[in-house]
């Protein structure tokens, strides 16, 4: 079998790159790299061929992206037909950039003085035109700012207001201690409640207790004589004048001072249950929030009333704070 040439392979493969290049070259390019290629002739002085490459981004359609590039076809389409002795086309493109910006002017100090000259001219005699035309674009800008401002409005207008409530339990009213108060709002009554009934149940409580640890359940009385003993070995009663009944009196006071403070202090919780539910209110507002139409739907959610009533013992985390032994009364709402 005769061996391949060497040279075959290279000419394979450059045939092969040569066909890739001319597929590359007949794909069609994008507004974006036509635009380029004419900003590049442009700026070679190729004038036409910039004319032949930005002409057809331009009409009979715009096939820019950016209103800045479209401007800039313009300007560049005057000049390249103005330096080709091509006055008329010139001054439509003039126009046409005057159009999309009536501001817009060329630097004496950068531009060539023909291509200022001429573009002077075009603007002197479409002084009026332009003015008008100025005059609707600050028209026509006003009107979408007033629209938006307007749009922005109603938005607001429409947001919703949501009013958020607190569910307020009947049963706290029946706890003393100024708690019917304070889930009424009326802070200051439930502190004064608080403090008074606190007050008249520690009296009670040490006249109780002061009672019972120096007397037990009954106080004892002393004779203040030796009593005599009958024939039978029994002592003899004691005579009422010899009677010690200083223990027996101190009892009964202290017994007075805790059924009168027992006494005040439910009379207090009792009228502080009645002022509760006097002022009970099922529902009390949280505050107000704005939202969307699509959330103002929605009914607001309760806030539930929970009460609690635990042991503390010492060490013990409840809530937030360690507490010594004792009884925890808590209630949220």
């Amino acid at each position: 079998m005769p061996a391949v040439p060497p040279l075959l392979p290279v000419l394979l493969g450059l045939s092969v790159s040569l066909a890739g290049a001319r597929l590359a070259a007949a794909a069609p390019a994008g507004p974006s790299v036509e635009f380029e290629r004419g900003r590049t002739a442009f700026s070679r002085a190729e004038y036409q061929r910039s004319i032949d490459i930005l002409r057809k981004l331009l009409y009979p359609e715009v096939r820019l992206d950016s209103e800045g590039e479209v401007v800039q076809a313009h300007r560049m389409l005057g000049v390249a037909n103005l330096f080709e002795g091509r006055p008329t086309e010139a001054k439509r493109e003039f126009r046409k950039l005057l159009e999309l910006r009536p501001d817009y002017r060329f630097d004496p100090l950068l531009d060539p003085p023909r291509v200022v000259d001429f573009f002077n001219a075009v603007l002197k005699e479409e002084e009026d035109e332009i003015a008008a035309l100025e005059a609707n674009r600050k028209k026509r800008e006003a009107a979408l700012a007033a629209r938006r401002a307007r749009e922005a409005d109603r938005l607001r207008a429409e947001r919703a207001t949501i009013i958020r409530y607190q569910h307020n339990s009947y049963l706290i009213n029946f706890i003393p201690f100024g708690a019917g108060q304070f889930q009424n709002g009326q802070r200051r009554k439930g502190w004064t409640y608080a403090g008074i009934e606190g007050g008249l149940a520690a009296i009670s409580l040490a006249a109780f207790s002061t009672n019972f640890a120096m007397f037990g359940l009954a106080p004892r009385r002393r004779c203040q004589m030796v009593q005599p003993i009958d024939a039978g070995g029994l002592s003899r009663p004691c005579p009422d004048d010899k009677i010690d009944r200083s223990d027996e009196t101190l009892s009964t006071n202290l017994l007075r001072v805790q059924l009168v403070s027992g006494g005040l202090f439910f009379a207090v919780a009792v009228w502080g249950v009645i002022d509760a539910i006097r002022n009970y209110h099922p529902l009390t507002q949280l505050g107000t929030e704005t939202a969307p139409p699509s959330d103002a739907t929605a009914p607001p959610e309760p806030v539930p009333t929970t009460f609690h009533l635990r042991p503390t013992l010492p060490g013990l985390q409840t809530g937030f704070q360690t507490v010594p032994f004792g009884l925890g009364l808590e209630w949220t709402f």
